[in-house]
Protein backbone atom coordinates (compact mmCIF):
# COMPACT_ATOMS: atom_id res chain seq x y z
CA UNK A 1 0.00 0.00 0.00
CA UNK A 2 2.89 3.17 0.84
CA UNK A 3 3.97 2.37 -2.96
CA UNK A 4 0.59 3.07 -4.23
CA UNK A 5 0.32 6.06 -1.98
CA UNK A 6 3.73 7.29 -2.86
CA UNK A 7 2.94 7.11 -6.76
CA UNK A 8 -0.55 9.23 -5.88
CA UNK A 9 0.88 12.08 -4.17
CA UNK A 10 3.75 12.38 -6.97
CA UNK A 11 1.51 12.01 -9.33
CA UNK A 12 -0.49 15.26 -7.38
CA UNK A 13 2.61 17.00 -7.12
CA UNK A 14 3.32 16.54 -11.09
CA UNK A 15 0.19 17.98 -12.01
CA UNK A 16 -0.14 20.88 -9.50
CA UNK A 17 3.53 21.71 -10.84
CA UNK A 18 1.98 21.37 -14.61
CA UNK A 19 -0.41 24.23 -13.39
CA UNK A 20 1.38 26.20 -12.22
CA UNK A 21 4.37 26.40 -15.24
CA UNK A 22 1.10 26.34 -17.61
CA UNK A 23 0.27 29.72 -16.18
CA UNK A 24 3.23 31.04 -16.38
CA UNK A 25 3.74 30.65 -19.83
CA UNK A 26 0.55 32.17 -20.83
CA UNK A 27 0.55 35.77 -20.59
CA UNK A 28 -3.26 36.51 -19.98
CA UNK A 29 -3.39 34.46 -16.65
CA UNK A 30 -1.78 34.92 -13.67
CA UNK A 31 -0.35 38.49 -12.89
CA UNK A 32 0.99 39.61 -15.88
CA UNK A 33 -1.35 42.32 -17.09
CA UNK A 34 0.50 44.36 -19.53
CA UNK A 35 -1.35 43.82 -22.47
CA UNK A 36 -4.48 43.63 -20.99
CA UNK A 37 -4.42 47.13 -19.81
CA UNK A 38 -3.64 48.25 -23.00
CA UNK A 39 -6.96 46.44 -24.42
CA UNK A 40 -9.01 48.25 -21.86
CA UNK A 41 -7.36 51.96 -22.72
CA UNK A 42 -9.55 54.03 -25.16
CA UNK A 43 -8.93 57.66 -26.56
CA UNK A 44 -10.92 60.61 -24.97
CA UNK A 45 -10.22 63.36 -26.73
CA UNK A 46 -9.70 66.50 -24.97
CA UNK A 47 -10.55 66.63 -21.33
CA UNK A 48 -12.01 69.59 -19.30
CA UNK A 49 -12.48 69.72 -15.75
CA UNK A 50 -15.86 69.39 -13.69
CA UNK A 51 -15.98 71.39 -10.81
CA UNK A 52 -19.25 69.88 -9.43
CA UNK A 53 -17.86 66.30 -9.77
CA UNK A 54 -14.16 67.18 -9.30
CA UNK A 55 -13.37 64.59 -12.44
CA UNK A 56 -12.01 65.01 -16.06
CA UNK A 57 -14.35 64.79 -18.66
CA UNK A 58 -14.37 64.09 -22.22
CA UNK A 59 -14.92 67.41 -24.20
CA UNK A 60 -18.17 68.31 -24.70
CA UNK A 61 -17.18 70.29 -28.03
CA UNK A 62 -16.06 68.33 -31.70
CA UNK A 63 -13.44 69.66 -33.38
CA UNK A 64 -14.42 68.41 -36.79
Amino acid sequence: MPPVMFLALLGAIGVAGYRIFSRLGNPKSGGQRGAEEGDRTRDLGNLEWDEGAGVYRPSTKRDV
